[in-house]
């Protein structure tokens, strides 16, 4: 404490000197918060818009989700041990209404749901400017320790994101193998 905080506290400013201290520490911390920079996206990360179907699509398929978007392809790649990187390559070809949101599941031999990308479909772009081009989405996921070592299947839908929301049903998948009645579609298999 400096000389005159003391002389306040002894003449009964104790009410001011908490007061001052606690705006003092208020305007700290707005500076500090307003010009702390979020980090930016790795290059790549994210949703990236394109007229025509990427080059890198990977694993070529033909997942069509009610005639509203298709799923043309997938690339997994193994980052680390505990980090996969995911893209997914999509075709907005009408509405999505509601339908905003994928779910994906990482799932063992059993069919048991051992991590999860659920996401909403490419959040920062108004769903307009997408209709009839090509969308990649990727996506950096973390690989929890319960499932390192095993075999997985990436099987995946869209849902609209409220309790027992409805999902869209598969029209065609190709070779894909689809279950749960026709909303979910497997993918690629991942040795983890």
């Amino acid at each position: 404490m400096t000389k005159e905080n003391v002389i306040m506290v002894r003449r009964g400013g104790r009410g001011r000197l908490v007061v001052l201290t606690f705006l003092f520490l208020l305007a700290i911390t707005i500076l500090v918060g307003c010009t702390k920079e979020k980090a930016p996206e790795p290059k790549g990360f994210g949703c990236e818009i394109y007229d025509k179907v990427p080059g890198d699509t990977g694993k070529t398929l033909a997942v069509n989700f009610e005639n509203k978007i298709k799923l043309i392809g997938i690339t997994v790649k193994k980052q680390s041990k505990n980090q996969l990187e995911v893209s997914y390559y999509w075709q907005l070809i009408g509405n999505l209404d509601r339908f905003k949101n994928v779910y994906v599941h990482f799932a063992d031999a059993s069919n048991n749901v051992l991590f999860q990308n659920d996401h909403e479909f490419c959040p920062k772009k108004p769903l307009e400017e997408l209709k009839n081009k090509f969308i990649k989405e990727t996506f950096l996921i973390n690989v929890p320790d319960s499932a390192k070592g095993k075999e997985v299947t990436i099987k995946l839908g869209i849902y609209v994101p409220e309790p027992n929301g409805p999902r869209l049903k598969i029209e065609s998948a190709g070779d894909a193998a689809v279950d749960e009645k026709n909303t979910r579609v497997t993918v690629e298999k991942v040795s983890l």
